[in-house]
């Protein structure tokens, strides 16, 4: 699962959408309470209390034994290091792919209800579907190598490499994984397997905002447009919504109810922004329109940038003619104080004690004097 910044998300509150990435921890934005662990090319890695909270109580639950079928502390130990794992190789998938079609992807959220990668594509339907894709791509990735080695080290193939979602604490018990470190080695595998296996298959439901409900989004964006993908992918998610909160309630699934409440939650939300800014705009809202819009406006104009460079020349000139009569005064200055010295010398030691560099300027000084005169007559 993936938060990239759609246009209906980036006029959310800060906390949600992707607005909380490098936020300071706050009391009322619990999308904040996360903590850097892990910051590779250029992408942060955070994990929220939440996360920490989660993997204690699986890991209480299994130390209790109290549940039946429950298994015990190393194997649910090592299925949060292979769920960690997974996720996180999934994230940067969509970051790899959002990087690759010319976006930007700067952070990871690591939560109970998976992974939050912080993206912003390019606005252009390619750009949103491969992103979405880049995640699947992985689990797919990891399902080639490890579903095929299982079964031929296995030699069965369902249950095991391919396994049952909903009966993994009947996998683990019914396979012979030993007691020795390759036997745990084996497990982690196995529970790796099965992690990427069900996060994709659950990923690929198509409800907004999971990544099966953004491909189906960019996929419609190209042929009915932006706000009616949008709207058909908001209206599939409520639909997956519900039906995941039934599957929840049967299954006694405290994550999948909070998958399906926060799926619920972000369609109905987006829905109701874009009718926001249908009825602001009087238009429907485009991405890529809106886009350029604000390139349109912020960009100046060819004339306008001739007009200011034009300005920039001017004012350079006018500022030159400013030095330069500052220079010409100065020289005015220092002429007319050297004159002063020179008629002082005169009137204290006669014009005898006058030597030829200072008759030179008062010859000089004398004839610009006579110039000007006649000039004004």
């Amino acid at each position: 699962m993936s938060a990239w910044d759609d246009a209906d998300e980036r006029s959310r509150p800060a906390g949600f959408g992707g607005d909380w990435r490098g936020a300071k921890p706050t009391f009322d934005d619990p999308m904040s309470w996360a903590f850097p662990v892990l910051r590779v090319a250029g992408i942060t890695v955070r994990l929220h209390v939440f996360f920490l909270a989660f993997v204690l109580v699986v890991l209480a639950r299994a130390a209790s034994k109290a549940p039946s079928g429950s298994v015990g502390v190393l194997p649910a130990l090592l299925g949060l290091v292979a769920l960690f794992s997974v996720i996180l190789l999934h994230e940067f998938g969509h970051c790899i792919a959002c990087r690759a079609r010319g976006g930007t992807a700067d952070e990871i959220l690591i939560w109970p209800l998976g992974g939050l990668a912080t993206c912003t594509p390019p606005e252009r339907a390619d750009a949103h579907f491969w992103t979405a894709v880049g995640g699947p791509l992985v689990n797919v990735g990891i399902i080639a190598v490890l579903t095929p080695y299982l079964a031929w080290q296995s030699g069965h193939w369902w249950g095991l490499a391919i396994p049952n979602p909903f009966d993994l604490a009947g996998m683990i018990q019914g396979a012979d994984f030993g007691e020795d470190l390759a036997g745990w080695a084996k497990m982690f595998l196995v529970l790796t397997n099965f992690v990427a296996w069900v996060l994709l298959l659950f990923n690929l439901i198509p409800m907004f905002p999971l990544d099966g409900g953004r491909i189906l989004q960019a996929v419609l964006w190209g042929r009915i447009g932006y706000a009616k993908s949008m709207r058909f992918a908001c209206r599939a998610g409520l639909m997956g919504a519900v039906l995941i909160g039934i599957v929840a309630l049967v299954y006694d699934s405290t994550t999948l109810l909070g998958i399906a409440l926060f799926g619920g939650i972000v369609c109905f939300s987006t829905a109701r922004h874009l009718e926001y800014e249908r009825d602001f705009l009087g238009f429907e809202p485009d991405p890529a329109e809106l886009a350029a819009m604000e390139e349109e406006i912020d960009e100046p104009s060819p004339r306008a940038i001739r007009q200011s460079a034009a300005t920039k020349q001017s004012a350079a000139k006018d500022r030159e003619k400013d030095r330069e009569k500052d220079r010409e005064k100065g020289r005015a200055d220092e002429n007319e104080a050297e004159i002063d010295r020179i008629l002082d010398k005169i009137a204290r030691s006669g014009i005898e004690s006058l030597s030829d560099a200072e008759r030179v300027a008062l010859k000089r000084a004398t004839d610009e004097k006579r110039d000007r005169e006649n000039g004004k007559r």
